[in-house]
């Protein structure tokens, strides 16, 4: 006759407890992992979205006028107010302190609606020169109706900001044109139209062209430029140690080019890698970052040094 078995486990003694607990630690070291790992990604996440840095670059040409010897001009780029936790004092505090001859920003400051109310107090404590010039990026016209776009410019404007939308503008006393064109990745960018100024007279003068996106540069190298800034690839924000980044977003980028200097078709070309983040709240391996560029006269090549701030 088949013993049946109790309907109720018997108590469980010491010496089992002690023995089935070992076990279960034991073969699930993952579990106790899971935490630890993941307060340590948050903290990496954390870390590379707010180490700000500032890449100094020394440019030099051969031609540069006398004015503009030792001249600073300071880029920044994709904020993305509404994820970005890095404050506006503290940028300022930055651009105070190297006191730029020229501020320049090329292209989305916002990334939502919300951001319209938050834009002019940001911007007006960026204005830390009196040469401040902005273009728009995709993020500056996507969120926003055509009105509520005409009160974004606005603000621009009435914060100290000098808005370029396929437009050209000298300053004689840097012996400069800076030449901004408007977001070519929504195909806004007219660059003939920027350069119309400039095609009505032999120019001599530095040339400094601005767009959000480097999609633009075949219509640049057709007229020229001394060095063209941009933006929009965040350097690929998010980027898993020895890989390339996975979304550049232009052209270039797709061939591996979407950070730093560069001279292609014979114009020097920067990439900003931006401030702040858009889509995933956060970066990886692409700290933030700001630029600066003192022109010299001279053959050598660029020199950078990183600052971290």
């Amino acid at each position: 006759m088949r013993k049946r078995s109790s309907r109720y486990p018997q108590p469980m003694t010491r010496r089992t407890f002690i023995r089935r607990l070992t076990g279960f630690i034991a073969s699930h070291k993952l579990m106790t992992a899971i935490p630890v790992s993941i307060v340590g990604a948050s903290g990496w996440l954390n870390h590379d979205s707010i180490a700000l840095r500032m890449y100094a670059w020394d440019l030099y040409y051969p031609q540069l006028s006398p004015v503009l010897e030792g001249k600073c001009l300071i880029q920044l780029s994709d904020l993305h107010l509404y994820t970005l936790r890095i404050s506006a004092e503290r940028i300022a505090a930055i651009l105070r302190k190297h006191q730029p001859d020229l501020v320049v920003f090329t292209g989305d400051l916002v990334s939502a609606r919300a951001d319209l109310d938050k834009s002019a107090a940001y911007l007006s404590a960026l204005r830390t020169s009196p040469a401040c010039y902005f273009v728009p990026g995709n993020h500056d016209y996507r969120y926003f109706s055509s009105s509520l776009f005409n009160r974004y410019t606005e603000l621009i404007q009435e914060s100290g900001w000098i808005l370029l939308r396929n437009q050209s503008e000298f300053l004689p006393e840097l012996d400069l044109w800076v030449i901004g064109i408007d977001d070519p990745s929504t195909s806004r960018d007219n660059v003939k139209l920027a350069y119309t100024p400039l095609l009505e007279e032999s120019v001599t003068s530095f040339r400094l062209a601005l767009a959000h996106s480097s999609d633009c540069l075949d219509f640049v190298a057709k007229y020229g430029a001394d060095l063209l800034l941009t933006g929009h690839t965040h350097g690929g924000q998010i980027r898993l140690p020895g890989l390339k980044p996975f979304i550049t977003n232009t052209y270039l980028g797709d061939k591996g080019i979407y950070e730093g200097y560069h001279i292609i078709q014979n114009i020097p070309l920067y990439i900003n890698r931006g401030i702040g983040c858009s889509r995933l709240p956060f970066r990886l391996n692409v700290l933030p970052e700001i630029t600066k560029f003192t022109l010299h006269q001279g053959t050598q090549p660029p020199e950078c040094t990183i600052l971290p701030y």
